[in-house]
């Protein structure tokens, strides 16, 4: 089998293996998105860097088919949960894997879905709904994320409620904002991008700079200009998710967020039980969030992402295309 390895910051290179052996499901991944975090640790990032060093295999946005493992699972489509939580401390104990102290994470702990074969715990995998195909399961965790962040962005029903930047958890965000009623504004200043949104059907404005104030304010890039932006966007009373995860220190205006008692909140990841929830909402994802492109063009499309030439967000790999 084959695995793309990130060797060196800026450089993959496509190597064969033998099949994975040792404990946990094997799985024949079909399809692999490429995260925010890929790109961050691809061109080493400083917070990125920090955290992760190559050699790596990674892609935690996985997809796939069942080839050993239990007899009701063999031959199973399922989306796999690349967040391993302990089960054991008190945050698991609260619902809150994702906050676990010794939680890893597939795709940088261990081998990610930029390989053809991968073995992994029984526990994170989650059958795709009935019809949905295999390439949509790949989305089953950046809408994860996409969840949680909207769902501690509180009642968005009615509301005006920006989000800041249109890369792939900014439009599943959008998506999901609009679903439960709010009116929604993306902030995108790719041109390419911005134009793209718009086609959509779901977003009521992109702009590249937003003026006004919003009921909710959800920052999905990370840096230190968005963070800003954030606190300043929202109206008095009003809340803000940072969900970006770009620089590894910002300094924010708390002179405003206390004057105007502006709710700041972070999101991190997803629990099980929204992976869970992500996963049954796929039925209804429309397929236009993403685009497919073969495995053999993982780097190619590393850089294309980075280069912000692609319209679309969000790039799915198909193992086998």
């Amino acid at each position: 089998m084959q695995a793309w390895v990130l060797e060196d910051f800026g450089q993959l290179k496509l190597k064969c293996y033998e099949t994975p052996k040792g404990e946990g499901v094997l799985l024949q991944v079909a399809a692999c998105g490429i995260c925010g975090s890929d790109l961050s640790v691809y061109k080493g990032a400083p917070a990125m860097r920090a955290r992760w060093k190559p050699p790596l295999v990674l892609g935690h946005e996985i997809a796939g088919i069942v080839q050993e493992g239990p007899p009701d699972w063999l031959g199973q489509a399922v989306a796999v949960n690349p967040l391993v939580a302990c089960g054991q401390c008190p945050a698991c104990w609260e619902g809150l894997s994702n906050l676990c102290a010794h939680r890893t994470n597939i795709g940088f702990h261990y081998w990610g879905g930029f390989a053809e074969q991968i073995r992994v715990p029984l526990a994170q995998l989650h059958r795709l709904p009935d019809g949905v195909p295999l390439w949509k399961g790949a989305l089953a965790e950046p809408l994860a994320v996409a969840l949680r962040a909207v769902e501690l962005a509180g009642p968005v029903l009615g509301r005006a409620v920006l989000v800041l930047g249109g890369g792939a958890i900014g439009t599943l965000v959008a998506w999901l904002l609009a679903q439960a009623g709010a009116r929604v504004t993306v902030s995108e200043r790719n041109p390419l991008r911005a134009a793209w949104l718009e086609g959509l059907g779901f977003i009521a404005e992109v702009v590249p700079v937003p003026s006004g104030l919003y009921d909710r304010v959800l920052e999905t890039v990370g840096a230190q200009s968005t963070l800003a932006l954030a606190v300043q966007a929202a109206r008095p009373g009003g809340s803000v998710v940072l969900v970006g995860l770009s620089d590894l220190e910002a300094p924010l205006p708390l002179q405003r967020a206390v004057l105007q008692e502006i709710r700041i909140q972070g999101s991190y990841v997803f629990t099980q039980a929204e992976f869970a929830r992500a996963t049954g909402l796929l039925s209804s994802l429309p397929d236009s969030l993403a685009i497919q492109r073969p495995f053999s063009l993982a780097q190619a499309s590393f850089e294309d992402l980075l280069a912000g030439r692609l319209a679309e967000a969000k790039v799915v790999l198909l193992h086998g295309g």
